[in-house]
């Protein structure tokens, strides 16, 4: 044991500093990451019971179109911005101090929250604008802890076994997530066709209550269990600086530069629609809450099947390979969804949307996800990763803003020639065209990888082994991990 008090970013002192494998200390690790896949299974739940009804709570309160553009809009915009301020904080508090408190600031916020339902059924004006300003500040929240939080993971899973613990992490988690959406659609139904006074409207609010209430338990039960969970200390070194004015100039001249323009123009575009799948499900399309929830997880479950094969690809043929392929399936995206306008029968409406869009969306967000995170890993330096991720985090989501804007814009207008959301899908999908064409060619490999083979998608296609996850890289900002007894 190396001798030597250890004092938290609070002054509190914590103890004598030592190794990890101090059996003291291995055994905190070791119950830490017990309690974080509990925590990951509950926070799951809190999710999929309400951060995943936030919009279809907006339309059940008469949001426009245009309204839910703009709430795409502000969580694009409001998260990026906390970002910025994400590396400071972990330079002056410790991580587990601000992901609490960024977890408490969540689950106080689905009160008012749920008061905002109360007050538009009793007939106070302008709530759904009160409840746009709610759902940013609770993304605001969940921004300032995303990157705390994997920081503080990163230091307690050991790196040889990060793929396999976040594995079997993230698929427990993503079960109990899936379940909750599922079991939150019939819990909304059910009140929806209950309503015997014919108070349809009522009972609709009053089932997405029940929803809220539950997320803001399991909210608080997974702040108990992050709460006790130990956090190693944090010996932070200076990095080379760079500011935001800085990076927009050198970026036409540097790989990882013409990334950062090429999706931001991509989210820009994807921006434009992205706000409208709900509302087009749900208003146009009369979807009950559980088709309109069984679509989209058909998706996030199509996500999950492909994410082994293509990790392999990415390794394989290099991770612009792997954008390449998945952006043109992303241009090809909305135009699924438009076909849906020519087909007559409901339920064929409802299969169609549940495997066509769902399986070819599922690949090519899985494989585009993945391909633009390992991306950074290779082209952007280990000193300068943070805050590139950072400012492309802000470019990405100054981009979104806009396009949901300009969404917002074009649902308001609501053209007469067509269905307004699927001119909005066709605008979208002739943007991203433009984008892939005139965008892609400037990208290049920034590693040695192998030619391309179609035949290897073929051959490796297994859809049932893992699933590939994300960590968020801070160790470039980390001098030391320091443990203590």
């Amino acid at each position: 044991m190396v001798k030597g008090d250890v004092i938290s970013m609070s002054g509190k002192k914590l103890g004598d500093a030592a190794s990890a494998e101090h059996p003291i200390v291995k055994k905190k690790i070791d119950e830490s990451l017990k309690l974080s896949v509990r925590e990951g299974s509950v926070a799951s739940v809190s999710g999929g019971v309400g951060l995943s009804y936030l919009s279809p709570f907006a339309l059940a309160m008469n949001a426009t179109a245009s309204q839910v553009g703009i709430l795409y809009a502000v969580t694009s915009l409001l998260p990026s911005l906390a970002q910025l301020k994400s590396v400071a904080l972990i330079r002056r508090f410790s991580r587990k101090r601000i992901v609490l408190t960024g977890v408490m600031g969540k689950m106080l916020l689905w009160i008012p929250i749920i008061l905002t339902g109360l007050l538009f059924y009793l007939g106070v004006p302008h709530m759904v604008w009160v409840l746009i300003g709610l759902i940013g500040l609770f993304y605001v929240f969940a921004a300032i802890v995303h990157p705390a939080w994997f920081s503080w993971m990163g230091s307690l899973v050991p790196g040889e076994g990060r793929g396999e613990y976040f594995s079997r992490r993230n698929v427990i988690a993503g079960f109990f997530g899936i379940v909750t959406m599922i079991a939150g659609a019939l819990i909304l139904d059910g009140f929806k066709n209950f309503s015997p006074s014919g108070n349809v409207v009522g009972y609709t609010l009053l089932g997405f209550g029940l929803l809220f209430v539950v997320a803001a338990i399991t909210q608080f039960w997974s702040w108990a269990l992050l709460k006790k969970q130990y956090e190693p200390r944090l010996h932070i070194k200076k990095k080379d600086y760079f500011s935001f004015g800085q990076f927009l100039r050198r970026c036409g001249s540097t790989n990882f530069g013409r990334f950062v323009l090429f999706r931001g123009f991509f989210s820009f575009v994807i921006g434009i629609a992205g706000p409208f799948w709900a509302v087009y499900m749900l208003r146009d399309l009369g979807f009950s809450y559980i088709w309109f929830m069984a679509i989209t997880v058909s998706g996030i479950a199509f996500q999950l099947m492909f994410l082994p094969l293509l990790g392999k690809v990415s390794d394989r043929f290099g991770n612009i390979r792997l954008m390449t392929i998945c952006s043109w399936m992303i241009v090809l995206t909305p135009v699924l969804w438009l076909i849906s306008g020519f087909i007559v029968t409901d339920l064929w409406i409802k299969f169609y949307l549940l495997f066509v869009p769902a399986i070819a969306g599922g690949f090519a967000w899985a494989g585009y996800n993945l391909a633009v995170n390992n991306y950074v890993y290779d082209a952007v330096s280990s000193p300068k990763r943070s805050f590139g991720l950072t400012y492309m985090n802000l470019v990405i989501g100054l981009a979104m803003f806009a396009g949901a804007s300009l969404g917002s814009v074009l649902a308001w207008i609501n053209v007469s020639f067509m269905n307004s959301l699927l001119f909005i899908f066709a605008v979208s999908a002739v943007g991203r065209f433009l984008v892939v064409v005139f965008g892609l060619r400037f990208l290049h490999e920034v590693r040695h990888v192998k030619k391309f083979s179609s035949e290897y998608l073929i051959k490796e296609f297994q859809p049932v082994r893992g699933v590939v996850r994300e960590i968020y890289n801070f160790e470039n900002m980390v001098k030391k991990v320091e443990h203590y007894v």
